[in-house]
């Protein structure tokens, strides 16, 4: 299945690959699950080099399961409670596990352990995931002694945790140059700080809230997870944070997502994630042959200005989710992307910055320029044939060939 998964994730011109929780036979050891991957990820790791991909594997730094031999060397850093240490929990279809604490020593030794499997496995992407702020109040950790009281104690855990996890991505930077390190903000309870991304960057959204999809009734199986299915509402919901964007580098923000057909999702997709957050989460090999060359076709004309697109001061024109919603992502050379987002109509929009006129953009466009270099976007949104999507997406790259 991954390797199927691989060949269209190639093809679509996704060059980093991610195989999420499940490949590993317990936590804390984190070695390939010998019934998924017999091989230990050998022929994963062959094809991707093939393509010049980079592997991604999926982490829960402070898990670590009863029979591991992490755990073995590290009772001491066990999470605790006042002086009692949670049940042990299921994680994933492997084994009971524990928590350990991030805060202690047992922080720099799981960063090694990361270093081990680059050595080993050839990852460079590491997911970080089920890290909760609040956790610990153990008095022989480094976050408050015996003369705190516990609420002090956890709350000086809450407030070092981050930096725990900002210290283990340092080391595994310094020691992998190429090593990207991002840590999961999708669920409730967990730690929103600067001093993360001075190493890594936040996997921002992905499949939540918990709430029920704006665009569908409860389906039958009862998941209200807004996030599963496709659709207008899902996008503009992940483009919200992109106000972060006047401050912090947008790629430091990865939001997952889908490239589902129809085309006019896959648009909005696309239009979505070429402002910096990058991410595409979903079942590759169900893709249409014209989505997956859709996506290969518009990524391959991003990959020629992202970084001016990542330099570039954002501006935005109308409320995200409404008509029109327009992102001008233009740097000082003239080389960017304007991407709009409406319901059916013809709109237009000049931008605010001199453009390059070496233009790309998708068919609904038209583009002309002033006699200041600004480019003159005229972009007509049809009606669907489906009835979902109710919004369109076009997209115009400056500065590609």
């Amino acid at each position: 299945r991954m390797l199927k998964e691989i060949d269209v994730a190639h093809r679509m011109g996704v060059e980093v690959f991610v195989i999420d929780t499940g490949w590993f036979e317990k936590p804390g050891d984190w070695q390939p699950s010998p019934l998924r991957f017999p091989d230990g990820l050998k022929q994963v790791k062959a094809k991707l080099d093939g393509y010049g991909m980079k592997l991604g594997l999926w982490f829960a730094p402070t898990t670590v399961a009863l029979t591991s031999q992490m755990l073995k060397t590290h009772t001491d850093c066990l999470q605790t409670i006042d002086g009692n240490t949670p049940r042990p929990w299921i994680v994933w279809e492997t084994e009971a596990s524990l928590g350990c604490c991030a805060v202690s020593r047992y922080g720099q030794d799981f960063a090694n352990k990361l270093i081990q499997l680059n050595r080993q496995l050839g990852v460079t992407y590491f997911k970080f995931d089920a890290v909760d702020q609040y956790g610990c109040n153990d008095p022989n950790h480094g976050h408050g002694t015996s003369s705190n009281s516990g609420s002090e104690r956890s709350d000086c855990y809450a407030f070092q945790m981050p930096l725990a996890m900002a210290r283990i991505a340092e080391t595994v930077s310094s020691a992998i140059p190429d090593a990207i390190c991002d840590f999961d903000m999708t669920e409730s309870g967990r730690s929103f700080g600067l001093a993360y991304l001075s190493a890594g960057k936040y996997f921002l959204i992905n499949n939540g809230p918990y709430n029920q999809n704006y665009d569908h009734p409860l389906p039958p199986d009862g998941n209200w997870n807004l996030f599963f299915f496709p659709g207008p509402a899902r996008d503009w919901i992940c483009r919200s944070p992109l106000v972060f964007d006047q401050w912090i580098p947008s790629t430091l923000f990865l939001t997952h997502y889908l490239p589902d057909d129809p085309g006019e999702n896959q648009m909005l997709s696309l239009a979505s994630l070429v402002l910096g957050q990058d991410g595409i989460w979903g079942d590759l090999p169900a893709i249409s042959e014209s989505g997956v060359a859709r996506f290969a076709d518009v990524l391959e004309k991003y990959k020629e200005v992202r970084e001016d697109i990542t330099e570039a001061f954002p501006t935005r024109s109308g409320p995200v989710g409404g008509t029109p919603e327009v992102h001008e992502k233009i740097a000082p050379n003239g080389r960017g992307a304007v991407v709009l987002f409406a319901r059916p109509g013809t709109y237009r929009y000049i931008t605010l910055n001199r453009a390059d006129r070496r233009v790309w953009h998708d068919d609904g466009t038209m583009v002309a320029f002033d006699e200041a270099g600004r480019a003159i976007i005229t972009a007509k949104f049809e009606a669907p044939q489906e009835q979902f999507p109710k919004a369109g997406a076009h997209i115009v790259f400056f500065g590609v060939n």
